[in-house]
């Protein structure tokens, strides 16, 4: 969920016909004079920036390409102060060259359960390996990404952090551990830690000349006027029941005018939406507070704003953050609540999270009092959701249309919301307007040569980014085959997009469609089965070079998939299990294998 507002650094490829340290210098100078000289001129190459340039390895680990942005910012940071970067995507990244590193900055991302993500397994598989080789020579420090509502907390990162440190390396700054709202810690961790990695070293560069870069012109690179930061104000087109009468899901369709904002997005991208809070949720606060919301209190940004603006529109109102269990836990003295709210406490505080919100936490123990500018700073800032864009832009030109599942339940006698699925479903008519931003994702995108088969694996609202794609490939007219695996509970009520799926087969779109609706028989039947059941088929266009693509649920779905690709390579390919996972492997290293799961 990063800024797209970056500005484009250019960087040599591994294949240039430069040495190593020419095209080390030759990145940190480009990184340098492109975060540095003014956006309307040719550059040339100043006599300050002669000075001797150290080389610096920034290898970044992303799944979704926050951590792929951040590596472009600390190289453009780098170039201002005198380093040569080189940013390597892990996906990439030639191990060998670990042993002779001297400055690496690592930012990696972490999946799942403490995983790491996709384009950082095979780095993982080496680097915790017994040939990995000792690193005495390297200085180091890392920031992790991720989202403290799960238990392992920037695990992938804390990972390699030990593991570095463990090869001999040594840690010159301590590793960042950023929540979901990364931009200040990251900050503070780029500035710190780009001072204490030092510039002195027998492998620095001194530039021979002056050589003459001319800046680009070219309109698409210029910063977007509308980010993460800067979000678009856009008009929701529609909003339409996706599920028949007797479902017991509520799943929508939102199409979202972008016309006017200047944004562009490809099949793949997601599109980030900022949400406000439940108006009734912020009421029912305020009365358990004991305020009456006019109270002045600092906003997300740090400026003043009134306690019930503050609780619509700039914090997250629902999901407990440790700051304010640690709080509830010191001014009750519940030693139950103490010993959730210690840095051990693991299996049993999600247990307790589970189906808790903030609400429960002050309703369960009122004796708890808190003033509103001291409550607020106890609570996270509110994120954006991302969605993946189930629309095509030539399909669909300038609109966004996206898939979205509507989250309500009940839970400890309370009804709860989905903060965000139930603001675009309940609470956006005109003149509201959607605060929208687009999230680029280039690590999730249709094969480029457009004879390549595809096949796709979307369960429910999994589905959306191969409505975009199929429509993609269809508006280019590419010759590839494409198969879609879909599932949901029942055929006659959660057939999403059925009638546009039999259309898309009748005119070749789509060549071939399985489905897998668990609650239509009394055995659950699901996505994987299927794939299962049509191993040799679903091999041999593997094997025709079909790229495989994963989007939905993180948690079950996707490892469900993955094990039964595995089992796909075995059985319809005749392979043992050590060669189905080297096959994967390299389905993988190819990126012929890509998921897109949250």
């Amino acid at each position: 969920m990063q800024n797209n507002s970056e500005q484009f650094i250019p960087c040599l490829p591994e294949s240039a016909p430069f040495t190593a340290e020419q095209r080390a210098y030759l990145n940190g100078f480009l990184a340098g004079i492109f975060s540095r000289a003014p956006a309307s001129a040719g550059a040339i190459l100043p006599a300050a920036l002669t000075e001797t340039l150290a080389p610096l390895s920034i290898l970044f680990g992303s799944q979704t390409g926050n951590a792929e942005n951040l590596a472009k910012r600390i190289a453009k940071e780098a170039g201002k102060r005198g380093y040569a970067p080189t940013v390597h995507d892990l996906a990439n990244y030639p191990t060998a060259q670990l042993a002779s590193e001297q400055r690496v900055l690592i930012v990696t991302s972490t999946y799942g359960d403490g995983e790491p993500p996709d384009n950082a397994k095979a780095f993982w598989n080496f680097l915790s390996g017994s040939t990995a080789p000792k690193l005495s020579q390297a200085r180091f420090s890392i920031c992790a990404l991720g989202d403290s509502n799960y238990p392992k907390f920037c695990g992938f990162g804390k990972d390699v952090d030990l593991r570095l440190e463990s090869l001999d390396a040594q840690r010159i700054h301590p590793r960042a551990d950023c929540d979901v709202d990364f931009e200040e810690p990251f900050a503070k961790w780029l500035n710190e830690a780009l001072e204490k990695m030092g510039k002195t070293s027998e492998t620095t560069i001194r530039p021979s000349g002056n050589p003459v870069i001319q800046q680009s012109n070219n309109p698409a690179e210029a910063p977007a006027k509308y980010s993460r930061t800067n979000p678009f104000p856009a008009t929701l087109l529609a909003n339409k029941l996706l599920n028949a009468a007797g479902s017991g899901k509520d799943t929508r369709h939102f199409e979202i005018n972008l016309n006017g904002s200047g944004m562009a997005y490809e099949a793949g991208d997601a599109l980030g939406v900022i949400p406000t809070n439940c108006p009734e949720l912020v009421d029912d606060l305020l009365a358990l507070l004991k305020c009456s919301g006019g109270e002045t209190v600092p906003g997300r940004d740090g400026a003043e704003t009134t306690f019930r603006e503050a609780l619509l529109r700039h914090y997250e109102i629902t999901k407990i953050a440790p700051p304010f269990l640690s709080a509830v836990a010191e001014r009750t003295g519940d030693q139950a609540l103490k010993k959730l709210a210690a840095p051990d406490a693991n299996g049993e505080l999600v247990t307790f999270l589970h189906g808790r919100e903030i609400i429960d936490l002050l309703q369960a123990h009122s004796g708890s009092r808190f003033v509103p500018a001291e409550f607020v700073t106890l609570l996270k800032k509110l994120q954006p959701r991302l969605y993946s864009i189930s629309s095509s832009p030539k399909a669909h030109p300038g609109q966004a249309h996206l898939t979205v599942n509507v989250v309500r339940y009940e839970s400890l006698a309370r009804r709860r919301k989905g903060v965000c699925s139930t603001f675009l479903a309940e609470r956006v008519e005109n003149p509201v307007k959607v605060p929208v931003f687009v999230h680029t994702n280039k690590n999730f995108r249709p094969p480029p040569q457009t004879d390549r088969p595809m096949i796709m694996v979307g369960p429910g609202t999994g589905i959306a980014p191969f409505r975009a794609f199929l429509e993609e490939r269809r508006a280019i007219g590419a010759k590839g085959g494409n198969w879609l695996f879909f599932g949901d509970q029942r055929s006659v009520t959660d057939f999403m997009y059925r009638d546009e799926l039999e259309a898309m087969l009748s005119d070749g779109a789509l060549t071939r469609l399985d489905t897998a609706f668990s609650r239509d028989q009394a055995e659950k039947i699901y996505v994987q089965h299927r794939m299962r059941e049509h191993a040799k088929e679903l091999f041999r266009w593997l094997e025709a070079g079909a790229h495989f693509y994963v989007c939905g649920d993180a948690k079950r779905m996707a490892k469900d998939v993955d094990a039964a690709l595995h089992e796909v390579v075995q059985t319809g390919g005749g392979r043992t299990p050590e060669q189905a996972a080297e096959y994967v492997n390299c389905l993988k290293n190819d990126k012929r294998y890509q998921r897109d799961v949250y």
